[in-house]
């Protein structure tokens, strides 16, 4: 089996994982790096072996592929997405339960403006240590920025890859961090309102079918990268790609 679907197939309840790093020492272990994937970020991460490796978790994003992985890995694979349809609900519901040092970074400059604000507004005491835009000139100095913050938890929306080798190499500075999550586009679609999705989409698993309306670009990755993905995962399933 291909390192990503075994990666996908071990990797652990997403909210318990979330519970034991707020309940664990700082440096009692290494910090996590928890990403989430659907058709097209799979293609894009499916060659990237020696990065995959260092990936704690991989959980998909897409109902499709949840669905068909739940049918050929031997268990149950939920959809779990870092917006607030999913998993970012309750990380932030978290945050400001526990008063988490958080981090973000990602989406343009007046975009993540807007967004801090609408966390800020919504989730009052969780503790954001800081956040920038994703067009940085260095990867360093970020790192730094990250350290001297006392963040806890990174959430990163670069865009697949690099917010997935942004985190490994963020990972492998062992400083304070706990875990590292990507989130895609998350913080550019909250710049505008906190639920991206209308909730009678979200009730119906419509989210790829706004996302077509919305983002001009979803339907083309629909109408290339999804069948390719189909293709390929049976091909990752019975046939062990080379390392």
């Amino acid at each position: 089996m291909h390192v990503l679907l075994d990666k996908i197939k071990q990797s652990p309840d997403i909210a318990s994982q979330l519970e034991h790093a707020i309940h664990r020492e700082n440096m009692s272990k290494e910090t996590e790096v928890i990403t989430f994937v659907n058709p097209y970020s799979y293609l894009l991460l499916r060659d990237k072996h020696e990065l995959t490796k260092h990936i704690d978790a991989i959980h998909t994003d897409a109902i499709s592929s949840a669905k068909l992985f739940s049918l050929f890995l031997g268990r149950t694979v939920p959809r779990n997405s870092f917006d607030m349809s999913s998993f970012a609900k309750t990380f932030l519901e978290k945050a400001d339960e526990h008063k988490l040092k958080v981090y973000f970074i990602g989406a343009k400059a007046e975009e993540i403006e807007k967004t801090i604000a609408i966390f800020r507004n919504n989730y009052p005491n969780m503790n954001i240590v800081g956040y920038e835009h994703g067009y940085f000139d260095s990867e360093e100095d970020v790192f730094s920025r990250i350290a001297t913050s006392g963040a806890e938890y990174v959430i990163c929306g670069l865009g697949t890859p690099k917010q997935d080798e942004f985190a490994v190499k963020l990972k492998a500075k062992q400083g304070c961090v706990k875990q590292v999550y990507t989130c895609g586009g998350f913080l550019h679609q909250t710049s505008s309102k906190l639920h991206y999705y209308p909730a009678w989409i979200d009730k119906f698993h419509l989210r790829w079918l706004y996302r077509v309306f919305d983002s001009s670009y979803v339907l083309k990755r629909l109408l290339k990268q999804y069948p390719q993905f189909f293709g390929v995962f049976f091909v990752d399933l019975f046939k062990k790609t080379s390392e």
